[in-house]
């Protein structure tokens, strides 16, 4: 029986990625012979449910998919009795546990939630003592207890927090430091705590974890080759229209797509969810984009989040790094999904953010193409980007990449070498899609050092002080009311100093920029790009 399945797998393996009448049908006779076979090896467990989260959410016809959602209940009814177990742990599917680090606001989070069961599973050597940390929040009447020496166990047994309840209780402890979130970060992270985090919610799985829409696209193909131009410029349908429920379904989902694999990115564990957007795309493709907290976002630019869900899975997470017409783009496609239409998908996000935010410029870092990343040179990634249009930023490897594109075109089987591949890891690329290059954010803030010692002998505090009066003296009915505004005061009067700022208009938009940075990342990005085309 334990060999029979194995074997099935084999075949599905090798038909799983194909669309055509035969293939098709092959793939829907081993999936009904798997159906019929008992589950045993763990091993073989979790490479079966990649192969289905692939063909649910690329299924070939609804036969299929009716097929496979099927499967994927049977593999959670297995999952209830047997999933705690060690062999599954980390797999993301129903009812197994999760061993890994979060930050604390994700654990914040996840505690306001009936749905999560966590625990503490350890503190690692090179953690701080628990005992320095709680010096700063227990009351002062039992601060005394940090000074005897205990180890984190004894510390908390002393305190009376019972087992189970020690994670609710230091996050309670460092949420006192929640007007500090810097330093609130910085010490909680310093513990370096493990925990365990499972639940009895199968909607808390890789196999369940969904948006809340019912509409399913059938593949009679997948697209490899395309007009990756035309796609990026074809104007986006409006955002879905999402009822408050609907929109915290999605958040969730959103925010569970990555705890589940064990991964944090900015923009979802800090969302501001009233800037959640949701564009329901073709060919199944769903991408929701979705900005920081104002307490959270960078200085000038605004790092906005995505995750593109194929037919409601969550199949790639990333984010823009936005400043007016220019932005860093980075994309993760999750393991299940790489056999699919990863350009295609790719292309959808970059059409979203140059539809929203007008960027004509999209760079990419070099880890995104293998630097300090071997499964980058090993897939020949850079070739990857160079196929929708990104080029590299540096001449010299241009004409590099020009010269190798000519070989891989005219000597069949010809492949980049490793050398050439690290080569190129060297310099960005860029997609550029006008006729200029917009300016960096740099361009506007280089100045500052040399602004700060020429002016001020190197006294900073001095520095913003001065600036943002000279600013305010200039920016006429200035109404500064929420705090956070404050940090953007600064940096923008002092963006203003080292740029020379003399026009009227420009001030004028730089006052707007401090006024709804905070509040609108789509506003605040148009706002940018008003003031870059003044320069």
């Amino acid at each position: 029986m334990k060999e029979n399945f194995r074997k099935q797998l084999i075949r599905l393996q090798s038909c799983m990625y194909g669309f055509d009448d035969m293939t098709n049908q092959t793939r829907y006779g081993v999936l009904k012979n798997l159906s019929k076979t008992g589950l045993h090896d763990a091993k073989d467990l979790l490479l079966y449910a990649d192969y289905l989260l692939f063909m649910v959410s690329h299924p070939s016809n609804r036969n299929q998919f009716i097929l496979a959602k099927k499967e994927i209940a049977r593999l959670t009814t297995f999952l209830k009795k047997n999933g705690k177990t060690s062999a599954y742990e980390g797999s993301g599917l129903p009812y197994t546990i999760t061993l890994t680090r979060f930050s604390f606001d994700i654990l914040e989070w996840m505690l306001q939630r009936k749905k999560y069961q966590i625990e503490l599973d350890s503190f690692t050597e090179d953690g701080s003592d628990l005992n320095d940390i709680l010096k700063l929040t227990l009351p002062s009447l039992e601060r005394e207890h940090t000074s005897a020496g205990y180890s984190y166990q004894e510390l908390l047994s002393t305190l009376r927090v019972k087992k189970g309840e020690e994670v609710p209780f230091l996050i309670q402890q460092l949420g006192k430091l929640s007007s500090q979130p810097l330093l609130k970060d910085h010490l909680f992270d310093s513990l370096d705590m493990y925990v365990k985090v499972h639940s009895n919610d199968k909607s808390f799985s890789r196999f369940h974890n969904t948006l809340p829409f019912k509409e399913v696209f059938f593949h009679t193909e997948i697209i490899k080759r395309f007009n990756s131009a035309s796609l990026i410029e074809q104007a986006l349908p409006y955002p879905l229209d999402l009822g408050e429920t609907e929109r915290e379904k999605v958040l969730t989902c959103i925010k569970d797509s990555l705890v589940l694999t064990s991964r944090e990115t900015d923009p979802a564990t800090f969302c501001d969810a009233s800037s959640l957007r949701v564009y329901s795309l073709e060919r199944g493709i769903t991408v929701a984009i979705y900005g920081m907290t104002g307490d959270r976002q960078l200085p000038l630019e605004s790092y906005v989040g995505y995750t593109l869900f194929k037919n409601n899975y969550p199949a790639a997470y990333g984010g823009c790094w936005v400043f007016g017409a220019r932005s860093l783009f980075g994309i993760n496609i999750f393991e299940p999904f790489r056999g699919g239409e990863s350009g295609y998908m790719m292309c959808q996000i970059l059409r979203v953010y140059r539809q929203v935010f007008g960027i004509s410029y999209f760079e990419v870092e070099p880890y995104q193409f293998g630097k300090d990343n071997p499964d980058g040179i090993a897939s020949g990634a850079y070739w990857f980007y160079h196929r929708f249009g990104f080029r590299s930023v540096d001449k010299q490897l241009h004409a590099l990449s020009e010269k190798e594109q000519q070989k891989i075109i005219h000597k069949k089987g010809y492949r980049s070498s490793k050398k050439t591949l690290e080569a190129f890891t060297d310099s960005y690329i860029a997609l550029q899609l006008g006729k200029k290059v917009p300016p960096a954010m740099s361009r506007l803030t280089s100045g500052i050092p040399a602004l700060i010692q020429k002016r001020f002998k190197g006294n900073r505090a001095l520095a913003e002080h001065k600036c943002v009066a000279a600013f305010l003296h200039e920016v006429k009915g200035f109404d500064m009311k929420p705090a956070g505004e404050l940090n953007v005061l600064k940096e923008v009067a002092m963006v203003a100093a080292a740029l020379n700022i003399k026009k009227p208009i420009q001030f004028q938009l730089l006052g707007e920029m401090v006024q709804c940075k905070n509040h609108d990342v789509y506003r605040y990005q148009k706002i940018v790009h008003a003031f870059c085309e003044s320069l």
